[in-house]
């Protein structure tokens, strides 16, 4: 067998390789992160053509439920309130029918095998549960600006029943993933050197899937709609999740046996701040029985989190408040990915095995071409999965003003940029504020609940 003919034998079949059940369409290649920083970037601005011809073509890829969370943020955060309400709801059907298929599927063992041989991009996006419970949030918000109460409530209601259901569930996984890295070699100590930096990031929230931001939106909406017991529950569950003053005295005075009416009324402010950090790819040596295998894993960049910052408020021209942190969502990403990270090693190392199988076996039939195909296949493959949601903002922050009925222009100030808005705060209703601080911008908008 010529040399020449081995050549064009081996590029043919890296090229099969390449094309295996369309992996060279199903994000074998594609980089999310570079993909994600032009929706982070236009987050306060209207979409493009480019943009909008992105969602549509990724309408049915495996990333499909991604983009479509994706595209409702960035249309919410434009104002396009009814357009984001029926984007979430596309992407909660492409929820539903992953969470409704079987266990095992061919569809499931299919995409299992082909990441074994390529890496976990391949497969479908499976949304975490706090980016689940903030979409519901967000559709909640979608809403109230449509004016429909009860379409928040019902909204609100499936975040909190994630938020609870999840819990035990949770643990129960937890518990079982400890024991596994216990009875396996476990993440090598370099594996959590590279990661030690996130240590104290994670350490900021509580759990991955539970969040104040969505327990305290509930219980205002539960107040301004005369549920109180709910509401008492939920400021509870959110001091709980974030304890601070400023929640402490929403459940104080929500505790208190009677309250003097007066003749101003509530102005909520909801304010989010930031950007999610992205997820980066790493590589790291891991000793097998193969020797030393190269493997890469998703990370953060510590110095890419930003903690958050107080925004102060003023009304009619006076500063008379200030904002506070309801939840760290940064935090919650960096604490999810490191509570997979025994689960992800373990998938890992896997891949490396088999693809050494793989690269061996080509040596073996086609010699040092074969070697060398394989080499530049595993090589070209082993990569990250850093798909996430990744125009969600780095925390969530609130604050709450009395005042009477009339017109207030709302000022959200940051040190660096101000925000006006004026408001029509009327009698027994409640006026929420919802603000998005991003790109050295800041965007408001507003709309009322009545009892």
């Amino acid at each position: 067998m010529s040399s020449i003919f081995v050549q064009r034998k081996v590029s043919l079949l890296i090229m099969s390789c390449l094309s295996l059940s369309g992996v060279a369409h199903a994000g074998l290649f594609d980089n999310y992160t570079n993909t994600a920083q032009s929706f982070r970037a236009s987050l306060t601005q209207p979409l493009n053509t480019s943009t909008q011809e992105l969602f549509q073509k990724k309408a049915k890829s495996n990333d499909a439920a991604l983009y479509l969370l994706e595209k409702a943020r960035l249309e919410q955060a434009n104002q396009q309130y009814e357009a984001s309400k029926q984007t979430f709801e596309n992407a909660f059907a492409l929820l539903d029918e992953q969470n409704n298929k079987a266990t095992i599927s061919a569809s499931k063992l299919g995409f299992k095998a082909l990441s074994l041989v390529s890496n976990d991009s391949v497969t479908p996006y499976k949304i975490p549960e706090y980016e689940q419970v903030l979409a519901h949030v967000y559709q909640a918000i979608n809403y109230l600006a449509l004016n429909n109460t009860e379409g928040a409530a019902v909204e609100m209601r499936v975040a909190q029943r994630i938020q609870r259901e999840i819990e035990t569930a949770h643990s129960k996984e937890a518990e079982k993933a400890a024991a596994k890295a216990q009875d396996s070699s476990a993440a090598p100590a370099d594996y959590d050197e590279a990661l030690a930096g996130l240590n104290t990031i994670a350490g900021k929230v509580k759990n991955t899937y539970q969040n104040a931001y969505a327990f305290y939106m509930a219980a205002t909406l539960w107040e301004a709609l005369g549920e109180k017991n709910d509401a008492l529950v939920d400021y509870k569950k959110a001091y709980e999740l974030q304890p601070n003053d400023f929640i402490k005295n929403d459940v104080k005075r929500m505790d208190a046996a009677s309250a003097k009416a007066n003749a101003q009324y509530p102005v909520v402010i909801f304010l989010e701040q930031g950007l999610v950090p992205q997820k980066i790819s790493s590589t790291l040596a891991v000793p097998t029985t193969n020797g030393l295998v190269n493997v890469s894993f998703a990370s953060y960049d510590p110095a890419t989190y930003v903690a958050p910052s107080q925004v102060d408020v003023a009304v009619n021209g006076k500063t008379v408040a200030n904002t506070a942190v309801l939840s760290d969502i940064g935090a919650l990403a960096v604490k999810t990915l490191k509570e997979n990270i025994a689960a992800n090693l373990t998938t890992q190392i896997a891949r490396s095995t088999a693809k050494y199988a793989v690269q061996k076996e080509l040596g073996n039939r086609l010699g040092v071409f074969g070697q060398l195909a394989g080499n530049v296949y595993n090589t070209a493959t082993e990569k990250a999965d850093v798909r996430a949601w990744n125009t969600l903002p780095s925390n969530a922050q609130v604050t709450r003003l009395s005042l009477p009925a009339g017109s207030h222009t709302i000022e959200l100030k940051n040190g660096y940029v101000t925000q006006s808005i004026n408001i029509e705060v009327k009698p027994n209703q409640t006026t929420f504020i919802r603000g998005i601080e991003t790109n050295q911008q800041i965007i408001a908008d507003s709309f009322s609940i009545a009892k």
